[in-house]
């Protein structure tokens, strides 16, 4: 199968090691958290949703480098926890430079980010210091009075870092006299399944909207062993990618249309247990090829999961500039996109597919009504959470 998936965040203005494999650090903790609580605050019971947890969090520890004080504070608790604050530093250190592009003839994965100032701040030496050691990046000054052809450099970088599937993320009247400083991250990730599906298998079935709401949709379909984990209240199946540690978790509600109950009870323990505590099994799949494509400002949920500081007007900004200029965030303008299909555009020789029947242990995974989806590396990163309704 084929899959592209495609995040872009720009914003105005793992973790405490563990020994034991399996268990959840404090800091895979907040960051688990983290992930939930923001993707249940953008979702709407009618709409397919898609956001970059890693995007939204590697351009969010550029703010945290830049505070000081309680908003620091208040940026360490969301996305620390209560974890030491040189592990999370080192988390973001690692991972960073981990994602920084990572590709091969089966799969690519390339996180970019890019700090912008308005021309005028004079901004601390040490901060410029540690913007190249962590993101090997260096600063970009811009001008109000020449606002369109800056934005129109910051379309075609995002454009260019997505591979063109984001345009035009921001628009000239974005920025404002009041905006000072742009925050950027861009990750796209393309990869195909391990184990692919056959287009010839591919029919069109019903999927189940909501109780008044249904239509005919291609939908894909494949007999194969892999990981699988289920209670009384989901299905979970998790689908490798031709990259040795990302997968794709499918996470379906039992319940016809018990998508909202499932993402309002849902925590980041339940997330990390149904990636990791899923078994081998023989699986009849039938998934959709299925694509989502949106544009959000952030801001507003970033505020109800406890960020405020940084869009207050009053945060402390003392590693960037000195604290008697007055700094924050305007806006967190955040893009992605998510193309799922049978094997990928990259791949171009004939798979064999194992069509086993084992209908004694086979369990089946039928995806015909909304779900959830997460890409996730090496069993901690969620690179990507969203739900899929139509």
């Amino acid at each position: 199968m084929n899959y592209a998936i495609i995040t872009a965040l720009l914003l105005f203005a793992s973790i405490q090691f563990v020994s034991i494999f399996g268990e959840l650090s404090l800091l895979d903790h907040a960051l688990f958290n983290f992930t939930v609580s923001l993707m249940q605050k953008i979702a709407k019971d009618d709409k397919s949703a898609i956001l970059s947890p890693l995007s939204v969090s590697t351009s969010l520890f550029m703010v945290y480098l830049a505070a000081d004080g309680k908003t620091k504070e208040q940026l360490q608790k969301i996305l620390g926890g209560t974890s030491r604050t040189s592990d999370l530093r080192q988390y973001f250190a690692n991972q960073i430079a981990d994602s920084a592009n990572i590709k091969s003839k089966k799969y690519k994965l390339n996180v970019a980010n890019r700090f912008c100032i308005r021309e005028g701040f004079s901004v601390k030496d040490s901060f410029k210091r540690m913007l190249r050691m962590y993101y090997n990046e260096t600063m970009h000054e811009f001008n109000f009075e020449k606002r369109k052809e800056f934005v129109k450099e910051i379309n075609k970088w995002i454009s260019r870092k997505t591979n063109k599937k984001i345009k035009d993320l921001i628009k000239e009247d974005s920025i404002n006299k009041d905006t000072n400083i742009l925050l950027m991250n861009a990750i796209y990730f393309k990869a195909t399944w391990k184990k692919q599906f056959m287009k010839t298998l591919t029919k069109e079935k019903e999927f189940h909207i909501s109780e008044n709401e249904m239509k005919r949709i291609p939908m894909m379909m494949n007999n194969i062993e892999l990981l699988y984990y289920e209670d009384n209240l989901v299905q979970v199946i998790k689908l490798p990618y031709t990259h040795p540690k990302i997968e794709m978790v499918f996470i379906l509600p039992k319940a016809r249309f018990g998508l909202s109950d499932v993402l309002a009870k849902l925590t980041g323990e339940d997330l990390f247990k149904y990636i990791n505590d899923a078994k081998k099994n023989y699986v009849t799949v039938i998934i959709p090829k299925f694509q989502v494509k949106e544009k959000l400002d952030l801001k507003e949920a970033l505020q109800k999961i406890g960020i405020t500081d940084v869009f207050s007007g009053t945060g402390s900004f003392g590693e960037l500039v000195n604290n008697t200029v007055s700094v924050s965030i305007g806006k967190v303008m955040h893009a992605g996109f998510i193309e799922i299909d049978e094997k990928g555009t990259e791949s171009t020789a004939a798979t064999v597919v194992d069509l086993i029947d084992r209908m004694g242990t086979q369990r089946r995974f039928v995806a015909d009504h909304p779900f959830l989806f997460a890409i996730v590396d090496n069993l901690k990163t969620v690179l990507f959470i969203g739900q899929y309704v139509k």
